[in-house]
């Protein structure tokens, strides 16, 4: 049997994955959906990820729509190693007006991501919580640092100088996950024939969880609302 090789693409409105074979091209279903994020309920609040001194008084978000903080993804196809490569171009979250951009950003496993600082003052980019804890120390407009994600996780990324900058990374294990488009289209393409368990996470709110069939050559929708 040809072994299958697995690539994650990024593009401009969404993270995606699809799966390159040159013995099936053809072979995998399609998962696509629409995902909508309800204005949140008074008294509700957001899982903690980390219990700790460090708080900040409020959050900056990057102004883009609700839905693109969503990550869908299948949990449990094979973990890393059975085929994939890891992109060898750096995931980007840059630092923009006091915000980072991406607020979500979902990566695979063992992929580096690059902080650019947009901004004409110095940030200075760290995480305590569970997985790869990291301080990138201070550093000004035009330049960057980097830091390779290798260990699945829920990253928090916060600015040691700007306590309302937040954002987070999703290190997953396999490369089956997107972020919906603005509309809230989502669409995985090439995913293994078979019963799969769907996620949808959001950082402030419990995941949904969804069982899909995926069906060589056809396509299944599903609809997912926070």
């Amino acid at each position: 049997m040809a072994r299958r090789r697995w690539r994650v693409v990024t593009g401009l409105c969404a993270v995606g994955f699809y799966l390159a074979s040159t013995a099936a091209a053809d072979a995998g279903g399609t998962i696509t959906g629409t995902v909508s994020v309800s204005l949140p309920q008074r008294g509700e609040r957001p899982p903690r990820y980390y219990r700790g001194a460090y708080r900040a008084s409020h959050t900056y978000e990057a102004p883009s729509a609700p839905v693109q903080s969503v990550v869908v993804y299948l949990e449990d196809l094979p973990t890393l190693g059975d085929g994939w490569t890891i992109p060898a171009e750096p995931a980007l979250m840059r630092q923009h007006h006091d915000r980072f951009v991406p607020r979500v950003l979902p990566v695979l496993r063992g992929r580096t991501v690059s902080f650019p600082n947009d901004d004409n003052y110095y940030h200075n980019v760290f995480s305590v919580v569970a997985g790869d804890r990291f301080d990138l120390g201070r550093f000004g407009q035009g330049d960057t640092r980097l830091q390779v994600f290798a260990d699945p996780a829920v990253v928090v990324v916060r600015c040691e100088i700007h306590p309302g900058m937040k954002a987070f990374i999703l290190v997953r294990q396999n490369p089956a996950f997107t972020v919906p488009d603005a509309s809230g289209h989502f669409q995985l393409r090439d995913v293994p024939a078979g019963t799969w368990s769907l996620v949808a996470w959001h950082p402030t709110r419990a995941n949904l969880r969804r069982t899909v069939t995926a069906t060589d050559g056809k396509s299944a929708t599903l609809e997912l609302s926070f």
